[in-house]
């Protein structure tokens, strides 16, 4: 069969310029990147002189070269990186797949098809409407605030979004009040905090935390990041990587988010206990914490209750969902026992890092090196280099 004359002419001319055209590609998604990494390095509010430009050439933002102690002469190649952070690690499951649990609607359908236990799926809201699912109806979000329950709290959240982003508590303080994110309004007031937003949201039932987990500080609900990945040495085994302990405090109220200020305390795998707590640096020097900064309550050697609950569910999620081989699962643990809050594929890595360097475990150097992200560590440690597998979107 002879080729369409027409396609080929079009070949014989663009061919001269192929070479160019993939230069140009690659250096526009070079300077993409370039201000991408920018914008987060200007996250940090603080003078230039705060900064830490020689760290940047290693893969490092300023505040992540702050927080990992890297001129106390922690050895740089222990952690990951933020250009793996937020340029490698993001690939590590298929981008179809991952569709699924960067959805928080499909990701509530998912775990209730797996009989996981998960928060409470009230609706959608879209459009000025509270769409009941999945029971039958509707309501404007008005009524919908009208008839909730005194003390009853709620949560909105868009259906893809990360670090805390574009997610609202309400929660109806008395007939005529409703605290959103901590802050009271009328219902007009309450009313136009959605009515301004135009993108759908999933509307969840609040949970009720262990009064445990409530006494590290009771304004926000204190989650779990629990990493899991495989063991490619060991048939793909789901395992740990590390767990940390997020807790709310005064600046982050009334959420636990690590970036807009709470903090993050390593657990002991083994027993479940807390170690030290710290949290992103202000300034150019790390803080610890034994006892909570607002309030004075314990952490280092408190146990993290139910934590062989908390450790089954996550490696019994991990197992049913092995096509999703790198996940950062978000565990809140109510009185009745711990339940899935969310699940990132794209998870933050300093949360846990700022505690111990992933890369000190050698099944998380193998996993990482055979998906892409290499590391001197395999060679001094003997092993080896491994072919780059990362799949193709």
């Amino acid at each position: 069969m002879s080729k369409n004359p027409a396609r080929a002419a079009l070949k014989r001319i663009r061919a001269p310029f192929g070479w160019a055209f993939r230069k140009y590609r690659a250096a526009r998604v070079f300077q993409i990147a370039l201000k991408k990494l920018w914008r987060k390095e200007m996250q940090w509010d603080v003078p230039f002189a705060k900064r830490r430009p020689r760290w940047w050439l290693k893969g490092f933002l300023s505040r992540s070269a702050v927080l990992y102690e890297l001129e106390q002469g922690n050895d740089p190649n222990r952690y990951v990186t933020d250009v793996h952070r937020y340029f490698r690690t993001k690939n590590m499951v298929h981008a179809r797949l991952q569709d699924i649990i960067n959805n928080k609607l499909s990701t509530h359908l998912l775990l209730r098809s797996m009989d996981i236990r998960s928060p409470e799926l009230i609706g959608v809201y879209s459009r000025g409407l509270v769409h009941f699912f999945p029971e039958e109806g509707r309501m404007t979000v008005a009524d919908y605030l009208d008839a909730m329950v005194h003390g009853e709290t709620v949560f909105f959240k868009v259906l893809a979004g990360a670090e805390g982003n574009n997610i609202h508590a309400v929660q109806k303080t008395s007939d005529t009040t409703w605290a959103v994110d901590g802050v009271q309004r009328t219902r007009k007031s309450a009313e136009a905090v959605f009515t301004a937003v135009r993108k759908p949201m999933i509307v969840e039932r609040g949970l009720i935390q262990h009064p445990d987990q409530a006494a590290l500080f009771a304004e926000s609900v204190n989650t779990l990041r629990v990493l899991t990945m495989v063991n490619l040495e060991k048939n793909n085994e789901p395992f740990i990587a590390m767990a940390v302990q997020r807790i709310g405090c005064r600046r982050s109220a009334p959420a636990d988010n690590w970036t807009r200020g709470g903090l993050s305390a390593r657990v002991d795998l083994e027993t479940g206990r807390l170690g030290r707590a710290t949290r992103l640096p202000d300034g150019d020097v790390k803080e610890w914490f034994d006892t909570h900064p607002d309030n004075g309550a314990q952490i280092t050697g408190v146990s993290v209750p139910m934590w062989q609950e908390v450790h089954d569910l996550v490696l019994h999620s991990a197992r049913s969902l092995s096509f999703m081989e790198y996940i950062g699962w978000d565990i809140v643990i109510s009185p009745e026992g711990p339940v899935v809050l969310e699940a990132n594929v794209n998870t933050g890595l300093n949360v846990m890092q700022s505690h111990a360097p992933l890369f000190d475990d050698p099944r998380v150097r193998n996993y990482y090196s055979r998906r892409g992200i290499k590391t001197r560590l395999l060679a001094e440690n003997g092993g080896g280099s491994a072919p780059n597998v990362v799949e193709e979107a």
